[in-house]
């Protein structure tokens, strides 16, 4: 990944991405933006208590330093599902002045439509931005340990190809930053539904630094995941910044101890 800065806001872009001039994308950071406390900077979610019209104003901010108007992006409300949404012409700007407009019940989106910026908002889980150069179509998802386990990545992968006739051959995958293996410990309960899940708890399910605690690799399983359904290796690429290590730039959950703002990712088609 690159770090780019642009009035005052900083972003990063995937190297997979970037050499792509048709096609826009970013993760935002904390810097910039006008939220106090604990959504201190840039603060992307209505849904956390923080003001909705700072808010609004963050989500200006970020839209003036990616050039792009803040109704060309479309959010949704996540709530750790496996849904994905297909995004047209009419759902351009959902969610993206009110949270109240967003795509419901969905956490993860796709399009083959231009000026459309998919959106996703975390804050610990892993935002993943595909992208079909061959057929120009591009998703967006938001996989925390929930949503990794049940499986949202085949499914929007699947997707990909039925309504588009996309080849996971041909698909870049990118995993944006989030609570990384030398911090996401999770309990049993997490442990037997990976390995319900998945099949196998190998290279996911590591030791944790506490007892009756383990490791949870969100970006291994995700990783695995695009492998087994086709994604060439040489395709996909993970950041490795880890979220509650880099607080300081990426907002997290856990550091905030549940107290915290949000930062996005997108992607969008441009002409």
């Amino acid at each position: 990944m690159q770090s780019i800065a642009k009035d005052g806001t900083l972003l990063y872009q995937f190297d997979l991405l970037g050499s792509h001039q048709k096609l826009r994308h970013y993760v935002s950071t904390r810097a910039g933006g006008h939220s106090q406390a604990n959504f201190s900077g840039l603060n992307l979610g209505f849904h956390v208590g923080d003001d909705n019209f700072i808010v609004l104003q963050n989500r200006q901010q970020l839209a003036q330093a990616l050039g792009l108007n803040l109704m060309w992006f479309t959010f949704a409300n996540q709530d750790h599902t496996a849904n994905v949404a297909i995004i047209d012409c009419q759902s351009r700007g959902r969610g993206a002045a009110e949270r109240e407009d967003a795509i419901p019940y969905t956490d993860g989106m796709i399009t083959n439509v231009e000026r459309i910026c998919l959106n996703v908002l975390v804050a610990d889980c892993v935002p993943i931005l595909l992208y079909d150069p061959v057929e120009r179509v591009i998703a967006a998802l938001h996989a925390g340990w929930r949503g990794t386990l049940k499986r949202i990545v085949p499914h929007a992968l699947e997707m990909m190809i039925q309504q588009y006739g996309c080849k996971t051959g041909n698909i870049l995958a990118c995993l944006g930053p989030a609570n990384g293996p030398c911090c996401y410990e999770v309990g049993e309960d997490v442990k037997r539904e990976t390995l319900t899940a998945l099949g196998s708890l190998q290279h996911v399910i590591l030791p944790g630094k506490n007892p009756g605690k383990y490791i949870f690799d969100q970006w291994q399983a995700n990783k695995m995941q695009l492998l087994d359904y086709g994604v060439r290796e040489d395709h996909i690429e993970v950041s490795s910044l880890c979220t509650q290590c880099h607080s300081d730039i990426f907002f997290s959950s856990r550091a905030g101890k549940g107290l915290s703002g949000r930062f996005a990712a997108g992607i969008m088609l441009c002409r």
